[in-house]
């Protein structure tokens, strides 16, 4: 086999008075989750929300939603600069029914779990179940690229991420970083847990590096007609990609 080389938790502290002798507790009924918002807060279904201008908060009087932060504008270097190389990019699509590691999973609609009773970092999804998925992956090949010859690559994912693309493609003209392939891999769908997103981002363990590795990457040497950097070890005549240093 080859080798290839912030959440944020809201606590809330809520406080039970103890019921009276000979009191039943008041019954507490429990509100039906929303559905979680998407992302972008321009995009449609996302929560109503004032946009804010960058610094200021909202009043410690006022009931609401608003968006806060600073605003970023894209780096000089992140942008499609004019007058160099322009690298190309290659599209394919990995269906779950080819992969043995991601088969598929996915979240009845409008569900979301239960918080384990031995851990309550977890949910308990019960209506998650067996899901067919198709996912895009973007090959960039620099127009530096020499055909036949073996280049580092770096791996993105959530993609595809026309903007990584866009930096190679300046980086390596001002020499900051080598020719390298740039290879921007696609979620499987859905998110959280119960999902085959929340699956692949949200479990910590090294099954997505193996995904990668193993399913991934000959796909992307077959696809896109490059040839991929290794290194071998005396352990594993074949382990990590690595990326070399710019000259």
């Amino acid at each position: 086999m080859k080798s290839y080389s912030g959440i944020l938790v809201l606590v809330s502290l809520i406080m039970v008075p103890s019921p009276v002798c000979g009191q039943s507790p008041p019954s507490v009924q429990k509100a039906e989750r929303p559905t979680p918002p998407t992302r972008d807060p321009r995009s449609p279904g996302y929560v109503a929300a004032k946009e804010l201008p960058d610094g200021a908060n909202p009043p410690a009087d006022a009931d609401g939603n608003f968006i806060i932060g600073r605003t970023h504008d894209i780096p000089l270097g992140m942008s499609a600069a004019s007058g160099i190389p322009k690298g190309a990019v290659i599209e394919f699509t990995m269906n779950s029914s080819d992969s043995k590691i991601y088969p598929g999973i996915a979240r009845d609609a409008g569900t979301f779990g239960t918080v384990d009773p031995a851990d309550p970092a977890k949910l308990v999804v019960t209506t998650s179940r067996a899901a067919p998925y198709a996912r895009k992956v973007s090959v960039y090949v620099p127009k530096q690229y020499v055909p036949g010859s073996v280049a580092p690559f770096i791996v993105g994912a959530d993609g595809p991420d026309p903007l990584l693309f866009a930096t190679l493609d300046t980086l390596i003209a001002q020499n900051k970083v080598p020719v390298m392939i740039g290879i921007s891999i696609g979620n499987g769908g859905g998110d959280a847990q119960g999902s085959e997103r929340g699956l692949e981002y949200d479990t910590m363990s090294g099954v997505y590096g193996e995904f990668v590795e193993n399913e991934v990457l000959p796909r992307v040497e077959t696809q896109a007609h490059v040839k991929l950097t290794r290194i071998r070890t005396a352990e594993q005549p074949w382990a990590a990609a690595r990326v070399a240093r710019a000259p």
